[in-house]
């Protein structure tokens, strides 16, 4: 009896002293997580500089001189307009990627009748059509003056951001033809917004 009140008690400490030390370095994790002291300053900047871009995604777009601090969720960053640029053709590429791969997964899996396969390689089709007009008039806005810009698509509506100080009437109309005639999409679907170089 008195060997099994033993080890009962053996774990019951091992248990309290691993909760204790869970406790402590969940503690200290808290403490120092550099993101906490970050994200109190850029909630003050954010304050001031109301009216600047956001997403559709709910990434907010904040400019501090020459960089651009992207608020995504509980994260932050701080980046040039380059890199921001840069990014957002990345991380589009990403999705496209995924997009076909899945596609392809079900033409070539012997588990897909035919309607699925013609229905999955129409999607390529489309995507791969969607990837090279968005190329198309991301180069033709650029061929206008514009030094840089990026198309962001979503099942709704299309986002352009292009790097100007200065968008006027004009060059908001000369975005949307391209967009519209490249994209094929209705006017009222394409909103442009602009980073400040």
């Amino acid at each position: 009896m008195s060997f099994r009140v033993s080890i009962i008690k053996k774990n019951q400490i091992l248990t309290w002293c691993l909760i204790i030390m869970l406790g402590v370095v969940g503690y200290v994790n808290y403490r120092n997580d550099p993101s906490n002291n970050y994200a109190v300053e850029v909630t003050g900047m954010m304050d001031e500089n109301l009216g600047d871009a956001v997403f559709v995604d709910g990434k907010n777009i904040v400019t501090t001189s020459e960089q651009y601090i992207i608020d995504v969720g509980d994260k932050n960053f701080k980046m040039t307009s380059d890199e921001f640029f840069a990014e957002s053709r990345i991380n589009r590429g990403n999705e496209y990627a995924k997009q076909i791969e899945t596609y392809e997964k079900i033409v070539l899996s012997a588990n897909t009748d035919k309607e699925q396969k013609e229905f999955a390689t129409n999607e390529i089709k489309r995507i791969n059509d969607e990837k090279n007009a968005i190329s198309v008039a991301e180069n033709l806005i650029r061929l206008k003056g514009f030094e840089e810009g990026v198309i962001l698509k979503n099942a709704e509506s299309i986002n352009v951001i292009v790097l100007d100080d200065n968008l006027d009437d004009s060059k908001v109309a000369q975005i949307q033809n391209i967009v519209q005639n490249e994209l094929d999409v209705e006017v009222e679907d394409i909103h442009i917004n602009s980073l400040v170089p």
